[in-house]
């Protein structure tokens, strides 16, 4: 059995939600070829998760040359302006139930894995045990995914501190990429 789980597509829609009851993050992917993928997040991975989307932001050269930190956040707070131009947040979540590559459950995201290469973002999650699934991630779908993420972790009211300080964004649910 393979590790990873390569998605068919390139990524329409994320979710990230949380859910008081199992104290995680539900997140969601749909596809471009109408495949769904769900994982737990929770606080320890949404962690994990904040700082390898900081990082592949921090690799941007549009950010990395620039000579202050009060000039490289006026270039981030700039380019997540612009992404979320481009982001859909007000549409409803497509629910994908014929294709699910790894089950209708949920599966407990364990491992993170990436690699930051030419500007894209290859992020790997994976559960403890069982197929996870590969993403590339460029640098308008990692400050959506940021955005979503942090909604998600106020929500929660988990507390993160400096990784949530680190972006200022407003909480959202939903993202359709067009």
């Amino acid at each position: 059995m393979k590790d990873q789980q390569e998605m068919s597509g390139a990524i329409s829609q994320m979710q990230m939600a949380y859910n008081p009851e199992e104290d995680r993050i539900l997140f969601r992917v749909n596809t471009t070829a109408s495949q769904e993928f769900r994982f737990w997040i929770t606080r320890r991975y949404a962690i994990l998760l904040l700082r390898v989307l900081k990082e592949h932001v921090d690799a941007d050269p549009d950010v990395s040359v620039q000579g202050t930190p009060e000039a490289r956040e006026a270039v981030r707070s700039f380019k997540q302006e612009q992404a979320s131009q481009s982001a859909n947040f007000q549409e409803k979540f497509r629910e994908s139930a014929n294709d699910m590559p790894l089950g209708e459950e949920a599966l407990l995201a364990y491992r993170l894995s990436y690699n930051i290469n030419d500007g894209s973002l290859a992020l790997g999650i994976q559960p403890k045990e069982g197929q996870g699934i590969n993403m590339t991630i460029n640098q308008d779908i990692n400050s959506n995914l940021t955005r979503l993420l942090l909604g998600a972790i106020q929500k929660a009211e988990w507390q993160i501190g400096e990784v949530l300080a680190a972006s200022a964004t407003g909480a959202r649910e939903n993202m359709v990429i067009n």
